[in-house]
């Protein structure tokens, strides 16, 4: 597997918004009177018709799911993928796909859209107003405006509280740049974004994900890829999670009882339905965004 050494960025304290800000679902006064407040609509969009009939077929077989070490190799392909959308099991837990047809998008929106909404939780409920509650970036880097919109997301952490399916899920998820999952780099038109994806209240990490970008003739695609089977203790000290246990698994000599405890922390915090569920969640929100980002990115693209 694929190891992660956290970055200074990683063991920073958490934002201070992250303690104090309420959480809440949808918008409120104050944000109604964010610049962007008339993207926000109050029901997600339903997700594509492709979708609709993976699920109702349910599992896919567990052939179809491969790790986190073989996805450059299987991605960079030309064509399809036998599971482009759909959910199975694999060694140690579950792979979802989900492809998203995104017409009048371009890869160069889904790069600004990375760099731009995790300083702001009410940019983030733009997303899926049916799931996001919060959301703090580790380094604002915003005011930068040397940075390009990939350096503003990669390297950093993105502080998220969702619900994915009934379940709240409090997360860590750490941006990195793709050629550490052996991407080469993305020619004019194309994207990939990748991440860990752990738990911001604890210092594991329990998979990663991966959105690939490519351009199509009326837009461009999304094939979006989570592997929930490769959890991880990682070397945080305890300001920067923000779990009441953190003391029980953060320094080296509690690092053994987390050890030993990770398994228990990820199946709890997984859930049975998480396949199905992380379907329904991926699919949701980048339809649901795709519809306006075009109008989204030409109004704020170069803006904090």
């Amino acid at each position: 597997m694929i190891q992660y050494a956290p970055t200074p960025t990683d063991r920073a304290p958490v934002p201070g918004s992250y303690q104090a800000e309420p959480r809440y679902l949808g918008y409120r006064q104050d944000d109604t009177a964010k610049p962007y407040a008339k993207y926000f609509r109050t029901d997600c969009l339903p997700f594509q018709d492709h979708v609709r009939e993976v699920l109702i077929a349910g599992m896919a077989p567990t052939e179809y799911a491969y790790g986190v070490e073989d996805a450059a190799r299987i991605m960079s392909r030309a064509g399809h993928h036998k599971m482009e959308t759909g959910y199975t099991r694999a060694p140690g837990g579950w792979m979802i796909n989900v492809l998203t047809d995104m017409p009048n998008v371009t890869a160069e929106m889904w790069d600004w859209w990375f760099g731009w909404h995790s300083c702001e939780s009410a940019r983030y409920k733009l997303w899926h107003p049916d799931a996001h509650q919060f959301t703090a970036v580790g380094e604002n880097r915003s005011a930068d405006r040397t940075l390009t919109d990939r350096q503003r997301y990669v390297g950093n952490v993105s502080y998220a509280d969702e619900y994915v399916g009934g379940t709240m899920q409090r997360l860590a998820i750490r941006f990195i740049d793709p050629t550490r999952l052996g991407f080469d780099e993305p020619a004019p038109g194309n994207t990939v974004i990748c991440a860990r994806v752990g738990l911001s209240q604890y210092p594991v990490a329990m998979g990663w994900l991966i959105h690939q970008i490519r351009p199509t003739d009326h837009g461009c695609e999304m094939r979006s890829r989570f592997f929930l089977n490769d959890s991880q203790m990682l070397d945080l000290p305890a300001h920067s999670v923000t779990g009441r246990g953190t003391p029980l698994l953060t320094g080296k000599a509690s690092r053994k009882i987390g050890d030993t405890v990770l398994p228990r922390v990820i199946s709890k915090a997984m859930g049975p339905n998480v396949g199905y569920d992380m379907a329904v969640h991926c699919a949701s929100e980048m339809n649901h965004l795709a519809s306006f980002l075009p109008d989204l990115h030409q109004e704020f693209n170069g803006a904090p």
